[in-house]
Parts: C-alpha cells; sequence; structure tokens
C-alpha cells in the first residue's frame, strides 16, 4: 500500500511484525491449552511468555525463510531459536500453518473494522451536526441532473448519514462473520488436535469457533466481508460525486476548503478544484475492485489450495487501508466544507418557479379540475415561461384560467419553499429515532 494514502493505526494492523507477534500468541494459547491437558511441561509455557520478544525480529524470520523456503515453518524456527527449551516439546502440536494464519487473518481484520467503524462513526457525527445545522437550507433538488423540486441541503446530508450509519451496521455484521478462529488440524477433522485448543484459543482471542473447517475457515466468510466493504466504498463514492457535482462552475454551491497557499492548477491560477472529492472517488473505486477475488476465493479445491493466499495478503491490507484513508478524507472535507446558501438560493428560482409546477398541479386536482386537463394546463405554461424567460408565478396570475381555480393567496403559498418543505421535521425525526447518535 501507498504510504500517501496509509494512516498509521490501520497500517501496523497490517505490519509484518504484528502479524508474527499474533502467530506468536496464537501458539502461546495453544501450549497453555495443552498444558491443562496434560500435554506439555508448565516450564514451556512460561518460557514462551517470558521470552516473548517485543517488537519480534522480522528480520530474521525472513532470513530464515529464504532458506527453508516456508514462512510458518522459518517462524517456528525462530520461536526456538529464542525458546530453546520447546525443541522437544509439543509446540505446534496437532495443528497445521493455515490455523495459525487464518486465526491471526481473523485477528487482524477484527482490528481492521474497529477502526473502520470509528472512522465511520466520524464521518457520521460530521454528516449529522451539519444537516441539522443546514436542516431548512432552500436548494433545489434534482433528478436526471435535471433541475425538479426545492428540497433543502440539510436534507441532502440528511440521505448521507443515513447511508453511513446503515453501513456501520453492515460492517458490524460483517465483523460478525469474520471473527472467528480454528485450530482443526490438517483436514479439519482434529485427528491429532484436541478440539478443546481450539475452544480454548478462540476464548482467550475473543473469537468464535468456526462451526465447521477444512484446512481453512471457509472464504465465504471473507468474501462477505469484502463484499461490505465494497458496499461502504460505493457510499462513500456516492457521496463524494454529489459534492464534486454542486462544486461546478454552474452550480457552485458547495466547495472544498481552499488555503491561501494552496494552488488549483498548474496552469490557470484561478482554478480551485475538487482534488480530494476526486481522490476519495478514485480510493473508492480501488476497494471495490477487491470485492471480485475475494468473491473467487471462495472457490479452493476440496479441503483447501493455495490460490487465495497471494489474494489476501493483497486485499487485507490494501482494501481496509485504503478505506479507512477515503473516509477519513472525506470527514476532513465535510468538516471544513465550504456552504454557499447564496449560489443554492439562486439556482432554486434559475427556472424563474417552475419547478413548483407540481403543486400547482395538484392543487388544482384538488379543487376539482379534471387531471388531465390539469397536467396539459400547467405544462403549457411552464413551457412558455421557461421559453419566454418569464417569471411562472407572474405567468400564472395572468391566466385567467388559474383565477377560476386559485386564488392569489393559494399562489402566493404554493411557491414558498419552506411550505414545500412542511414534512422536513418528520423525516428528520425519524432518521434520528432509528439512528440514535450515540
Amino acid at each position: 500500500m501507498l504510504k500517501r494514502y496509509a494512516l498509521k493505526e490501520m497500517t501496523e494492523v497490517w505490519s509484518e511484525a504484528n502479524k508474527f507477534r499474533l502467530w506468536y500468541i496464537i501458539e502461546a494459547y495453544a501450549c497453555e491449552a495443552l498444558l491443562e491437558i496434560g500435554l506439555i511441561p508448565e516450564s514451556v509455557v512460561k518460557e514462551l511468555w517470558n521470552s516473548q520478544p517485543e517488537p519480534i525480529d522480522v528480520n530474521r524470520i525472513k532470513a530464515i525463510e529464504k532458506s527453508v523456503q516456508h514462512e510458518s515453518i522459518a517462524f517456528q524456527m525462530y520461536v526456538t531459536e529464542i525458546c530453546p527449551s520447546i525443541a522437544n516439546e509439543k509446540y505446534h502440536h496437532g495443528l497445521t500453518s493455515s490455523d495459525i494464519l487464518d486465526t491471526c487473518f481473523g485477528l487482524q481484520l477484527v482490528s481492521a473494522s474497529e477502526l473502520l467503524t470509528r472512522q465511520l462513526k466520524k464521518l457520521s457525527t460530521e454528516l449529522q451536526a451539519k444537516a441539522l445545522n443546514y436542516k431548512y437550507t432552500p436548494c433545489i433538488g434534482r433528478s436526471h441532473g435535471i433541475h425538479a423540486e426545492p428540497t433543502t441541503f440539510g436534507l441532502k446530508l440528511a440521505r448521507a448519514f443515513a447511508e453511513v450509519q446503515r453501513n456501520c451496521n453492515r460492517l458490524n455484521r460483517a465483523q460478525s462473520e469474520i471473527s472467528v478462529g480454528m485450530l482443526s488440524g490438517p483436514v479439519g477433522n482434529y485427528t491429532n488436535i484436541n478440539p478443546y485448543v481450539e475452544e480454548y484459543v478462540c476464548r482467550k482471542l475473543g473469537l468464535s469457533v468456526e462451526t465447521i473447517s477444512s484446512q481453512i475457515i471457509p472464504r465465504d466468510r471473507y468474501a462477505m466481508y469484502f463484499s461490505t466493504i465494497g458496499v461502504i466504498a460505493s457510499s462513500i463514492e456516492r457521496i463524494s460525486i454529489e459534492l464534486r457535482q454542486l462544486q461546478m462552475t454552474e452550480i457552485s454551491e458547495v466547495a472544498e476548503s481552499f488555503s491561501s497557499s494552496q494552488k488549483g492548477s498548474s496552469a490557470m491560477p484561478h482554478k480551485k478544484n475538487p482534488i480530494l472529492l476526486e481522490n476519495v472517488t478514485g480510493l473508492s473505486r480501488m476497494v471495490k475492485a477487491y470485492v471480485s477475488p475475494a468473491l473467487d476465493n471462495v472457490s479452493l479445491w476440496q479441503e483447501r489450495d493455495m490460490s487465495h493466499s497471494s489474494v489476501e495478503r493483497i486485499i487485507g491490507p490494501d482494501a481496509t487501508i485504503t478505506l479507512d484513508f477515503a473516509i477519513h478524507r472525506l470527514t476532513q472535507i465535510i468538516s471544513n466544507l465550504v456552504i454557499n446558501e447564496q449560489s443554492m438560493l439562486e439556482n432554486l428560482n434559475l427556472l424563474n418557479g417552475v419547478t413548483y409546477s407540481q403543486p400547482v398541479l395538484l392543487r388544482l386536482i384538488e379543487k376539482g379540475l379534471n387531471k388531465e386537463k390539469a397536467y396539459r394546463m400547467v405544462q403549457k405554461s411552464a413551457q412558455k415561461t421557461m421559453a419566454n424567460g418569464l417569471d411562472f408565478l407572474t405567468e400564472l396570475r395572468s391566466d385567467d384560467d388559474y383565477a377560476e381555480w386559485l386564488s392569489e393567496e393559494e399562489l402566493v403559498r404554493i411557491f414558498d419553499p419552506l411550505v414545500l418543505n412542511v414534512r422536513v421535521d418528520t423525516i428528520f425525526e425519524r432518521l434520528l429515532n432509528e439512528f440514535d447518535p450515540a
């Protein structure tokens, strides 16, 4: 992973030092369990814990691996070097490498998930605060990229808040799915290891025991996890794209913060490009790209093959580190977002009021006018307004057909964006009831 897009805590989760530290702990707990069932002397367990290196000598393990061409064996040989008494004891007894690797992978994904959840909660907090602050700020809503009806900027942010909250819930479920460990031997049938060892180690590590394994933990668990990561990335991308669109010159409703010393373009000094949002968009695409190989990893040969291993060495760290950075960056953008209420108002009135055509139509129908006739009547007035640059309310006032159905007071009230968004409080109340801010 590029250091440019990596935050310290998440990077440390996937460091070689942390991986080997977890391997050491898993093996030591396994020896504790073997001690309890009388297969290993207490002196070995004490030596393991007393000799635990901090930090692990990654370079030494790599040097041994260069000779033996097997990472797990190299690690065991390294442990034997620092704990000589285990050489003649039942260290790693009845286990296979995947018992250690998969249990470790589960622990790393749990740690990564906790960091991602923390980032999502920070983003959620920023979105909630902004949504409440701009709850009644009128702006134009768009469908198909075309002006539709007035809405509020707070509702736009509230939708993003709800989306992030749903992603927190999804990630919690996905974390539960991968919070499992296994120590079940070469083909998962405990031929040479007591299931108690597995239960003991998983309990110590805060993991559930895999219900049934082969030589590995079933990869459908990880497929579900990385699919969830992909969904979260899609949400982050959606939010960043909408904000980029709202920063377009022709819209100019929001903007990334821009420092006094910042430069937006090497060629055009006037530019303030949404480079951070574009960065978030790009990073989200990369995270989504890791979903497909995770799905492919489900289909391994019989009790296992090795085709998943190289994939997971890449997608485990890269997907979580990238998403961690993307969420962090989007949170900073939201926190410092420049919001142009004047542009929102100007855009709201850009079409001279025709975006109030539906409430005019509905009010006519409520008064008893035939629906088809009312539609044609309002459509004709709206198209005339747009074609001639007229004011829609003025056009309706001058048309005797409307006077028969709507009073002046009723017309004016229809064109009040706050009246149109009278249900904003209801939406926010429902939103905050479903997603407890705490």
